[in-house]
C-alpha cells in the first residue's frame, strides 16, 4: 500500500513561516548584541578626531 502524500505547503504558508523565523532571528541578535558591554555596543556612535583618536 502506499502511503498518502503530504501537502505542499501554500505561498502564503511559506511566507507566513519565513517572517516568524525573521523574528526569531531579529530578537537572537538584539539579545546577542545587549549581551555584550557597552564599549561594544555602541562602535558605531564613534567619531573620528583630527590627529587620531575616536570620542562618543
Amino acid at each position: 500500500m502506499r502511503k498518502p502524500r503530504e501537502r505542499r505547503p501554500t505561498r502564503a504558508e511559506r511566507l507566513a513561516a519565513l517572517g516568524l523565523e525573521t523574528e526569531a532571528a531579529l530578537r537572537d541578535q538584539i539579545r546577542r548584541l545587549l549581551a555584550r558591554p557597552m564599549e561594544e555596543r555602541t562602535h558605531f556612535l564613534r567619531v573620528r578626531i583630527p590627529g587620531g583618536g575616536t570620542a562618543l
